[in-house]
Order: structure tokens, then C-alpha cells, then sequence
């Protein structure tokens, strides 16, 4: 019979690190989403016109914001620029007669900077744990 010894190194470590991260509370998980919706808030409004939609009043720019609403933290366009909805999924033009194709702005922003979303998540979370 072969006999075997297995030496775990660290294993207590990594236990508590788990724990750390199973007890991650709801006030670290909202500094992490308002972070991330920060940094969405402000690249949407830096990009607004660098995906294809022409700068006319530039009512666009800034005028993405991010609330609390309902637990949610929601970024979008405000009552000033309303029409940026419009040109995310297209609209039906009663002065052209024609449906005018989307020029998506908010998507490709959001694709764009996800990994950077998710790096503030992550330093969120190492700073709320002390792991820094």
C-alpha cells in the first residue's frame, strides 16, 4: 500500500480570503454599481459624439446622468436629450416618410469601456476589503 502526504500550504489563508468575499455586504456592492455607473456617465458623456451622431446643439454632451432609483443605478440621457433614445434603436421620420436606421451611441460606449467598467468594480472591491 502506498501511503501519501499532502501538505497544504496557505489553504487557512484562502478559507478567510473566501469568507471575506462571501460576506461582501450591500454597501460595498452599491460603491461598486455607482462607481461603475460614474465612469459610464463620464465616458458616455466625453464619446457622445464619436459614434456617428452629429454634434447640432450639443445638448448631448453632458447631459447623461446616472440616479438611484428603486435600488437600481440607472445611467441614461435627461429630459434635455430625450431624442438620444431615438437614435439608439431608430425611429420612424413623418418628415422623411421612412424609417431612419439607429446610429447607436450608448451600446457602443458601454462595449467599449465594459473592461474598464469591471476594473472599477475590482478596485472597488479590493478597497472595501482592505486587499490593496
Amino acid at each position: 500500500m502506498i501511503s501519501m502526504d499532502l501538505d497544504f500550504q496557505g489553504i487557512d489563508e484562502l478559507i478567510a480570503e473566501i469568507d471575506n468575499i462571501e460576506g461582501l455586504t450591500n454597501r460595498t456592492k452599491d460603491n461598486a454599481l455607482k462607481n461603475g455607473a460614474e465612469l459610464l456617465a463620464e465616458r458616455w458623456n466625453r464619446e457622445v459624439y464619436s459614434h456617428g451622431l452629429a454634434r447640432r446643439t450639443g445638448n448631448s454632451q453632458g447631459a447623461i446622468a446616472f440616479k438611484k432609483e428603486k435600488g437600481d443605478y440607472i445611467v441614461g440621457a435627461t429630459s434635455i436629450a430625450f431624442y438620444l433614445y431615438m437614435h439608439e434603436f431608430g425611429y420612424w421620420s413623418v418628415q422623411a416618410g421612412r424609417f431612419i436606421a439607429p446610429t447607436p451611441t450608448g451600446s457602443r460606449v458601454y462595449e467599449s469601456n465594459k473592461n474598464a467598467i469591471l476594473d472599477t468594480y475590482v478596485d472597488t472591491f479590493r478597497r472595501e476589503l482592505r486587499m490593496l
